[in-house]
């Protein structure tokens, strides 16, 4: 979904811990020369809510099955070409210990140490920042109210008739 300047995106932080370190989920692509990571993500279709649009982009990107149930952050990034693009980032659970699988072949899905991050080029350059909310036992996270709309319905009228 999308706006002359603006993309919304929906992301997911898969966090996962093997004999004393944490790693992330990362997909791993080519653009240009250039190989960058990102978090797998992606835009919502017409109607999709942002957490049902994390839960089938990290499916469609890794084959990985998960549950967005809090919301790390939201990111606004605007490239040098200047293209907006607001992502609410969801922290998951569900993973369950799978692999994640290659199921598009421009995207190689790969789980990344957190210590190994600065290693990597992030796009958006957010590597610090994952690597300082996976290294804490609890990342915090903000309220996500999800879709609030309430169509408007009158109350009925039970005055005297």
């Amino acid at each position: 979904m999308a706006t002359a300047d603006t993309t919304l995106r929906s992301s997911a932080i898969v966090l996962r811990s093997d004999a004393g370190e944490r790693y992330i989920l990362l997909v791993k692509r080519k653009l240009g020369e250039q190989t960058v990571h990102a978090l797998p993500g992606g835009t919502p279709h017409a109607g999709e809510t942002l957490p049902a649009c994390a839960r089938r982009e990290v499916f469609e990107e890794t084959g990985l099955r998960i549950t967005p149930n809090r919301c790390a952050f939201l990111l606004e990034a605007i490239d040098p070409a200047g293209v907006r693009t607001v992502d609410a980032v969801f922290l998951v659970g569900g993973d369950g210990g799978e692999r994640p699988i290659r199921l598009e072949p421009h995207l190689e899905p790969l789980f990344v140490a957190l210590s190994d991050l600065g290693k990597v080029t992030m796009l958006p350059p957010i590597a610090g920042y994952l690597r300082g909310l996976g290294n804490q036992l609890r990342p915090p996270s903000i309220p996500f109210l999800g879709n609030v709309w309430r169509a408007q319905c009158p109350e009925p009228d039970v005055s005297d008739e």
